[in-house]
């Protein structure tokens, strides 16, 4: 039986971790399926996958600019005391909507008398990031994978079009790293 290789049109199941620019763990495991060559994962991801069987294993390093972008200043903030728990801290981490009704994650920097300074950048802004991932599965894509991954793309087509962005930054999870991310 010959091993399918990743092209388009194809399923493919992988498992992968991300590490920060030190080297350092910065995510847990996470399995993803997706189908190949419909814009969903970056481009520079899908680059390194083609062609690949299942079993293959590879490192992908993704410059700043490539994973999560440059520290954005104005991404900190002075927040009212008033709006965090009495005990906040400098350290503490919050998870809040925004107008959007996305998630965003509060990194608590200072606390002062009458504001709390956060920083809404991901933690992994302004460095390189590495993946290390293992392709588990490659196979061609059913008809109702392929017709959802192109609703998925007219989703994200839509969301391009949608209202103005939030002054906060909307944070973005280390698996949103492997996928395709509409630019601002």
């Amino acid at each position: 039986m010959s091993a399918f290789q990743i092209g388009p049109q194809t399923f493919v199941t992988l498992s992968y971790h991300a590490f920060d620019a030190e080297g350092e763990v910065a995510s847990e495991p996470e399995v993803l399926g997706y189908v190949f060559g419909m814009g969903g994962l970056l481009p520079e991801v899908e680059r390194a996958l083609d062609g690949r069987i299942a079993g293959d294993k590879l490192q992908v390093r993704l410059a700043e600019n490539q994973a999560y972008g440059a520290r954005n200043p104005k991404g900190i903030l002075e927040v009212d005391r008033e709006d965090f728990p009495e005990d906040v801290a400098a350290g503490d981490r919050f998870e809040v909507e925004n107008e959007q009704g996305g998630v965003l994650v509060l990194h608590v920097l200072d606390v002062q008398a009458d504001v709390v300074v956060v920083d809404t950048n991901h933690p992994l802004s302004g460095q390189e990031v590495s993946l290390s991932i293992e392709v588990l599965e490659v196979r061609p894509a059913e008809q109702e994978e392929i017709e959802a991954a192109l609703l998925c793309l007219e989703d994200d087509a839509l969301a391009d079009r949608g209202t103005a962005s939030s002054s906060l930054v909307p944070d973005v999870r280390v698996s949103d790293l492997l996928r395709r991310r509409p630019s601002h």
